[in-house]
């Protein structure tokens, strides 16, 4: 179960940030950015990720905490311990990178609103991770189960505002199967004129309908 937790908390922290930082990208464009594709792959692929991920984190540690009240000498447990110290050096680390990162791209110049959004947000989701569980190793959620309670609340609520944002940028799914088909027409669109064009160079002139395009090779 511990091992399911931190695999599902790892995956919904990823999902989250691509999620927000897609939302700070299609807020701040980037002037250097040539295209941008409102129905990205990687928005839905998050948005799903966090449905899937997030519930199952707080199911695994709903057990897992009830089981160590039933049997207090689990939180003892070198896997607890293991995945706890774990995260929270991995949480350490994201921020003092995050912070390197920072004073980098300040000293080179590349300050721009979006890094800086995109910078604080890693800031608070790496320092909530490092001081709930840190919390964690000290036995405060033990004490406090009410606590740990309203925490989970809070950011299931945070999960929940984010996945329903990543709707109004991409639409509903019906709007995506809409685009879809958009997109087929387009490169139906770009291969006609590819026979046209080629047809134009080897003959000299333009046929008078598609069908003369037809090539049964």
């Amino acid at each position: 179960m511990w091992l399911g937790a931190m695999v599902a908390l790892y995956s919904a922290v990823v999902a989250f940030l691509t999620l927000t930082f897609q939302y700070i990208n299609t807020a701040f464009p980037d002037a250097l950015s040539y295209s941008y594709d409102p129905y990205s792959s990687s928005i839905r692929f998050a948005i799903a990720t966090l449905i899937v991920a997030f519930p199952l984190f707080l199911v695994l540690m709903r057990f897992i905490r009830n089981d160590i009240t039933a049997h207090a000498e689990k939180s003892d447990l070198w896997v607890r311990r293991w995945a706890l110290y774990l995260t929270v050096f991995i949480a350490g680390f994201t921020i003092a990178t995050d912070l390197v990162t920072l004073i980098y791209y300040f000293l080179d110049g590349e300050i721009t609103m979006r890094f800086i959004l995109k910078v604080l947000i890693v800031l608070l989701v790496a320092g909530g991770g490092f001081m709930h569980f840190l919390a964690d190793i000290w036995g405060y959620w033990i004490k406090n189960p009410n606590y740990a309670q309203y925490v989970g609340y809070a950011v299931a609520v945070l999960i929940l505002a984010t996945v329903g944002s990543g709707f109004l940028v991409i639409g509903s799914p019906f709007d995506a199967r809409l685009y879809k088909f958009d997109e087929q027409k387009v490169s139906d669109l770009q291969n006609i004129q590819y026979q046209l064009v080629n047809y134009y160079q080897q003959k000299g002139s333009v046929p008078s309908a598609l069908a003369e395009l037809y090539d049964p090779i």
